[in-house]
């Protein structure tokens, strides 16, 4: 039965990270003005605390062990402060999601209490490569198996916490001829001997998301570090994306929120021919259009976040709650800037940056060409 009450533990989470909110958004706002090469651990440090950098951890190996739809809810609230923090969460999700689906439990209790601790501990997923992105199966990092261990060659692109993960899960192929039919997923420490990071991609959003090349140079690691079976690779990921990809949709539903309510504020304080323009009603009939968009997408994250809480098919819901809610951050506050007007469009106003960070959502996880693809394939 569906059910649109929350428990007593999901309203206390929110409430606490409401409570930070004011400070994390601050810290996010002077990080993303540095435009630094250096990863800034404050505001991983600070989720690190509550043992919420990785929510998805079982509790058997110290985690939170939420279920997505209690993650989703997180995510909200975290792409609501900063959505390049809430994107740094996601690929932690990743690592964990496939390793608690497939990953043996010697690999989970080796792997899965390092992301548990005060210290933060962040994780990585290489997978896309220059002539490999939505076509994952064109893929051409190889991995040779010899007595008893793969050797990585290849690049990677677009690594989320790549430079800085403590361990990443490599997608690559036994075949590049045979493509996704011989891919597998290896489990790489990030300190391992061969892996280098290689150029840092500085994006017009979401700068807090530390994102670069990755190249593996012979890099060995043992067969113990293959999760699945060989050729499971591109079940894996998929299998992955579907999941987490109503977690970018969340985000997208948390930004949009954050620049309606700041959008709100500015409307009802600023005064134009004596009256707040608020009262003007194109104005008010504006916020009302937005408040209806935003429900709906958070709706659609809550139905794909039960169905796959409850075991349900949730392919089709996973693409629709992220389409809507990478359009809604984009059309809300693309409206909340014309709204404000100048000032939301200079650099340090918290609107500029929810501005650059919600372009890349409609690309995240798959874009939204491709979850079109996905829907249109099912219907």
């Amino acid at each position: 039965m569906v059910n649109f009450s929350l428990s007593n533990n999901q309203k206390n989470m929110i409430r606490d990270i409401r409570l930070l909110a004011p400070q994390l958004e601050k810290q996010a706002l002077e990080i993303d003005s540095r435009h630094s090469a250096a990863f800034d651990y404050s505001l991983v440090t600070e989720l690190a605390k509550y043992n919420l950098l990785n929510p998805l951890v079982p509790p058997e190996y110290g985690g939170r062990g939420f279920d997505y739809f209690t993650n989703a809810l997180l995510m909200e609230e975290i792409g609501a402060i900063c959505p390049g923090l809430a994107t740094v969460m996601v690929f932690n999700c990743h690592f964990t999601s496939i390793l608690d689906m497939v990953g043996t439990p010697e690999q989970k209790a080796q792997y899965l209490p390092l992301f548990t601790h005060k210290q933060p501990k962040l994780a990585a997923v290489a997978l896309s490569e220059k002539a490999a992105g939505s076509d994952v199966g064109n893929m051409d990092t190889q991995a040779l198996l010899q007595d008893d261990c793969y050797t990585i060659n290849g690049q990677k692109e677009y690594v989320v916490s790549g430079a800085i993960a403590e361990v990443m899960i490599c997608f690559a192929t036994l075949d590049p001829i045979r493509g996704r039919s011989k891919m597998l997923a290896l489990i790489v420490p990030g300190d391992a001997k061969g892996l280098k990071a290689g150029q840092l991609r500085k994006s017009m959003g979401i700068r807090y998301a530390h994102t670069s090349e990755l190249l593996f140079d012979n890099v060995t690691i043992p067969v113990a570090n293959r999760i699945g079976a060989e050729g499971d690779g591109y079940m894996i990921v998929t299998q992955a994306i579907d999941r987490d990809k109503v977690l970018t949709g969340a985000i997208g539903v948390g930004l949009a929120r954050a620049a309606f309510a700041k959008a709100l504020a500015f409307a009802k304080e600023r005064k134009q021919f004596g009256r707040s323009i608020y009262d003007n009603q194109a104005i008010a009939f504006e916020f009302s259009k937005m408040a209806a968009q935003i429900e709906s997408a958070r709706l659609v994250v809550w139905k794909a976040s039960w169905l796959i809480d409850n075991n349900e098919d949730f392919t089709v819901a996973a693409s629709i709650a992220k389409i809507a809610g990478s359009a809604v951050a984009q059309e809300v506050v693309g409206k909340a800037v014309d709204i404000v007007g100048g000032r939301a469009y200079l650099e340090g106003n918290p609107l500029e940056k929810l501005y650059r960070d919600a372009k890349i959502f409609s690309t995240l996880e798959g874009t939204n060409h491709i979850q079109n693809a996905i829907i249109a394939s099912l219907l």
